[in-house]
């Protein structure tokens, strides 16, 4: 497959759109396909929504299909000293902000800080996808190191170069469609300096504070990654998760195996 021309092919059939969540203007995509059921998906850290394109992809034949950027992230607005409390706020109004656009949500989808978001959106059916329940000591100490040098350091980061190096590096696949596909996101996704600068700061404030996960109403589920480098691939304790499933990838699960995350949710 021709990922890049695959990819770019279904991206030119999503619409996009923006609304107010709360006081944030906030950009989400839509694919249609007359589904009766939709599923949201929300992106992690450092990207927007193309990093959950490959695992749209595959489920955009059984649903329609809602992307949105988080605050500070895409085309989202960018909110001064962003924090996770700031993402879990903004959360609380997506549904109803949705509802507004006559969208209603059946599933949540989410990665990595996107799971943060999750558990204060009010969905039934919640799939946590390399959620950061647990983060390494190494991992905790490189994010304060990066957020203090994060004005010097914004120069390595933004690099393409640097940024397709550091993609390939938290994937568990190293084949050369997985290296394309890496380099299609990096061209695909664009990060400006001030949205950096607000970045470090939501990374070094997730593993320093780390927040569990929230149950769904119906349903939870639970994607981990095993060779998982940012967070521990741990199933956490005193929260009902209905499926747990670890997989032999690395952080970017959804990259690594998105036709397999998605046969898992519509599995459900």
């Amino acid at each position: 497959m021709n990922i890049p021309l695959v990819y770019s092919k279904f991206l030119s059939e999503i619409s996009s759109g923006f609304m107010d969540v709360g006081d944030i203007k906030t950009a989400y995509y839509f694919h249609h396909n007359n589904s009766d059921k939709t599923i949201l998906l929300i992106h992690g850290i450092g990207g927007d929504f193309h990093g959950m394109i490959p695992l749209a992809y595959f489920l955009k034949d059984s649903a329609n299909i809602l992307f949105v950027d988080l605050p500070s992230h895409g085309n989202s607005q960018l909110i001064k000293n962003t924090d996770v409390r700031n993402i879990e706020d903004w959360a609380k109004g997506l549904i109803v902000a949705f509802r507004k656009k006559n969208l209603q949500i059946d599933v949540v989808v989410t990665h990595s800080l996107g799971c943060l978001a999750a558990r204060k959106v009010n969905c039934s059916n919640i799939w946590y996808v390399n959620p950061p329940i647990k983060a390494s000591v190494a991992v905790k100490i490189s994010s304060a190191i990066l957020y203090h040098i994060r004005w010097i350091n914004q120069y390595v980061y933004l690099n393409y170069y640097f940024s397709v190096l550091r993609g390939v590096c938290l994937m568990r696949d190293k084949q050369k469609n997985t290296i394309n596909l890496v380099k299609w996101l990096t061209k695909n996704t664009n990060v400006t300096s001030r949205q950096y600068l607000e970045q470090a700061g939501i990374a070094r404030d997730i593993p320093i504070k780390e927040r569990s996960v929230n149950s769904g109403k119906d349903f939870t589920g639970m994607i981990v990654g095993r060779f998982d480098k940012i967070t521990r691939p741990v199933r956490p304790s005193g929260l009902r998760i209905d499926k747990f499933v670890e997989l032999e990838t690395g952080h970017l699960s959804v990259l690594d195996s998105p036709e397999l995350i998605a046969k898992l949710i519509l599995s459900e």
